[in-house]
Formats: C-alpha cells, sequence, structure tokens
C-alpha cells in the first residue's frame, strides 16, 4: 500500500498549490474508492487530455473535439471580436474570469510570471512569441494596444515592467496600459469578480 500512496503522492504534489500532506490524503482517497469511480476518473482524464489544444495564436488551452482548419482557438477566430486590442495575462484560467466582464478583445497567455531573481527575463514564459507577433501585427497596422493584466503581487508588477522594456523596440505607436487598482494588493485574477475586473479595464494606464 505504502509503494501505490507513495506514487500517487509525487504525482498530486506536482498540482499547483498542494503539498506533501493534502498530496497524501488525496492519494488515501483514491485508493480508498470504489473502482468504478477510479475508472470513470481515469477516462475522464484521458478524453481531457486527448481533446485539450493550445492554440498557436493565444497559447491559451481550449478544448474541442478537433482543431479548426487553422488550428486556432474560438475567441480568436470570432471576427465579432475586437483584434485591435490583446489582454496579455498569466495563465488559461485567467482568460474565463475576463469572459464574463465587458472586454470584447483578444488575449495571449505569457504561460508564467517573470520572477523578480531571474537574470533571463525571457526564459520560462511566452514572451519571445509575444515579441514576435507584436513586431508583425504592429508593422501590418493590426493592433493598437496591449493590456498588460497580471496579479498585483511583487512578481506580477516585475512582470508588467520586464514586458514594457521587452516590448519597447517593437510596439510602434502601440499603446501599452496596465490594469489599474480595481483589483486589491495581492489578488489573483483568476478568483476576481467581473466588476473588479471591469473596474480595473476602465481605469487601466
Amino acid at each position: 500500500m505504502n509503494d501505490s500512496v507513495d506514487r500517487l503522492t509525487k504525482l498530486f504534489l506536482k498540482f499547483p498549490g498542494i503539498g506533501e500532506r493534502q498530496a497524501r490524503r488525496f492519494a488515501y482517497f483514491i485508493l480508498t474508492q470504489q473502482e468504478s469511480y477510479v475508472d470513470n476518473l481515469a477516462r475522464a482524464l484521458v478524453a481531457a487530455r486527448a481533446h485539450a489544444y493550445i492554440c498557436p495564436r493565444c497559447l491559451r488551452i481550449f478544448e474541442g473535439l478537433s482543431e479548426t482548419s487553422a488550428g486556432i482557438c474560438g475567441i480568436c477566430s470570432d471576427d465579432r471580436r475586437d483584434q485591435d486590442s490583446v489582454l496579455v495575462l498569466e495563465k488559461s484560467q485567467d482568460i474565463e474570469s475576463f469572459s464574463r466582464t465587458e472586454y470584447n478583445g483578444i488575449f495571449f497567455v505569457l504561460g508564467g510570471l517573470i520572477p523578480i531573481v531571474q537574470k533571463d527575463i525571457i526564459q520560462g514564459t511566452n514572451a519571445q512569441k509575444l515579441i514576435d507577433r507584436v513586431n508583425k501585427e504592429s508593422v501590418d497596422g493590426t493592433l493598437q494596444e496591449i493590456i498588460l493584466a497580471f496579479p498585483i503581487t511583487p512578481n506580477g508588477e516585475h512582470t508588467d515592467s520586464a514586458l514594457r522594456e521587452l516590448l519597447a523596440p517593437v510596439q510602434h505607436g502601440i499603446t501599452i496600459t496596465s490594469l489599474g487598482r480595481g483589483l486589491s494588493t495581492g489578488a489573483e485574477l483568476e478568483y476576481a469578480d467581473p466588476a473588479s475586473l471591469d473596474a480595473s479595464l476602465k481605469k487601466r494606464e
């Protein structure tokens, strides 16, 4: 039993925000459930992974039975959305929060924050892909505004400053703004309410 618990614990430890004690609780929970529950869970995980895609344009994870002909997600391919504004976020989950607001532009998932102590500010994120996209869309005039939307934390604010520095050589007249203070310090966008997000968008600067 201990070997099974240890193996499951190591897997659950890879979940964000999960510590050793919680991981072991999850492991024991799985091993004490009926076989039908475990089978359903395993099938659901395999099915979810099989239908998950990463949009090559905004880099968000989206679900579908198959990719679109262009391989891009429904948000990027929706011509009703404003293509001249891109909201840059830390992770895919943050897009769900903004989908309940008045924002009608498109998105870009950075894939993480840039730690204050990190010397190479491009490493570990999609920053280079953002630079390449902005450089291309600034030349053809598609993009007019970049909105940086990160948590109000030290790493979030450092990421904001670092991206402004990285984008400066390629922004070519594009306005770069950041969320206003509709959010409290330390707030994660994933858990913010729509009213606060709307306020932060209106107060962006």
